[in-house]
């Protein structure tokens, strides 16, 4: 089998390349490898669905501006294509919570916001009280407010992007890469598990926390590994008025869920890879003793709620600086390229990098937006180029 095209992961990141890819009509023929068509293992299912544009660099917060967009009018962008499910976008904002610390970069990053057009409200101790009551935690000096911002089914957008894609000619293999055959110069093939190979003009690895793997298969290495990240819903017994999606310096983070809500907080001290069991170990108490307590310090009335499940996903973490890594980036190989170590930032980016990684692999260049600062050059010169502030 040989494709003009190979993208090696099938996740709402390489659905988003594939079906750019296709809608240019430039791409000729496009192959998924992907092992798993339920996504059951996948990291996109499991995500807070969060898009917002409350960022402190540039690229990120237009990448969140076009994304934001094209998910609002996501229905409508794929209505040439049969069967598209609804991905449930609630536009109901998202809100900063920072303490005095954390006053003054709240304020230059809203600066940078507004000027490039995001609607931020910044709002003391007193107003936030005043808008939305039931967050009350003494130690707030400033919030900021985003009322376009929301979040989305990142289930059924993965699935949008990729029935929009085979509708449009890709073809999915059910299948994984287990080695790869290369030149000095570039990709040739990819050996699958069963054996058989898929030739290619051009390799997108789009494979998630599992990027670093098939980067060690031709050589190279990116600073990419599965970091768990665990996620609760519970239900609160006292009403609360229609909130945002909340969330402060710690990383803690809740949004409304249905009759509930859902929310959590990174855990920073685990160890670095994939976490089967989250019911023993590190997770077994961390809602009890972490997320509860904090929860119920910003929003007191979450003093009285019950936990109804929990479920874990894993970040493809950037250990470098926690933003993404796109395009080349093994040594040589002129026809391979990647987007990967979103940290917990890809969904609500797929649209924008999915566009760019189909400029990338049809052009050579960024013809939208320029993400040459995100590139693997920072990383090979030790040069973090990190979020301030919230990340």
């Amino acid at each position: 089998m040989n494709y003009d095209i190979v993208i090696m992961g099938g996740g709402i990141m390489g659905s988003a390349a594939a079906y750019f890819l296709a809608r240019s009509g430039q791409a000729g023929s496009v192959a998924v490898i992907e092992p798993d068509p339920s996504y059951k293992e996948a990291t996109t299912p499991q995500g807070a669905g969060g898009v917002r544009q409350q960022f402190s660099l540039p690229e990120n917060i237009s990448m969140s501006t076009y994304s934001l967009e094209f998910y609002k009018n996501f229905e409508s962008i794929m209505a040439d294509v049969p069967d598209i499910q609804s991905i449930s976008f609630r536009e109901q904002g998202y809100l900063f919570v920072v303490g005095k610390d954390g006053e003054e970069t709240l304020r230059k990053n809203v600066d940078l916001q507004s000027s490039m057009g995001v609607k931020a409200n910044l709002m003391d101790k007193a107003e936030t009280a005043r808008r939305f009551p039931s967050i009350n935690r003494e130690d707030i000096a400033l919030t900021c407010y985003t009322p376009d911002d929301g979040w989305i089914d990142p289930y059924a957008a993965l699935q949008g992007f990729r029935r929009s894609a085979e509708h449009l000619g890709v073809t999915y293999i059910r299948s994984s890469v287990t080695n790869i055959q290369c030149s000095r110069t570039k990709l040739q093939t990819v050996t699958l598990a069963d054996g058989s190979t898929v030739g290619g003009k051009y390799f997108i690895n789009t494979a998630g926390p599992w990027a670093n793997k098939l980067a060690a298969m031709t050589g190279s290495s990116l600073p990419v590994v599965p970091m768990c990240r665990v996620q609760h819903f519970w239900k609160c017994a006292h009403e609360l008025e229609t909130l945002p999606l909340v969330k402060d310096e710690s990383g803690m983070f809740f949004r409304p869920e249905g009759d509930g809500f859902a929310g959590g907080r990174p855990s920073f001290d685990i160890e670095p890879g994939f976490v089967d069991d989250i019911y023993s170990g590190f997770f077994a108490n961390y809602f009890e003793e972490v997320i509860w307590p904090m929860m119920a310090g910003l929003v007191p009335k979450f003093e009285a709620i019950k936990l109804h499940r929990s479920w874990a996903g894993h970040y493809a973490q950037n250990l470098l600086d926690g933003n993404m890594i796109i395009g080349k980036y093994s040594p040589g190989h002129e026809n391979l390229i990647t987007a990967c170590g979103f940290s917990g930032h890809g969904i609500m980016h797929a649209p924008a990098v999915g566009r760019a990684l189909a400029e990338l692999a049809l052009t050579g260049s960024y013809q939208s937006l320029d993400m040459t600062r995100m590139e693997m050059s920072r990383v090979y010169k030790n040069e973090p180029y990190a979020e301030i502030g919230i990340k």
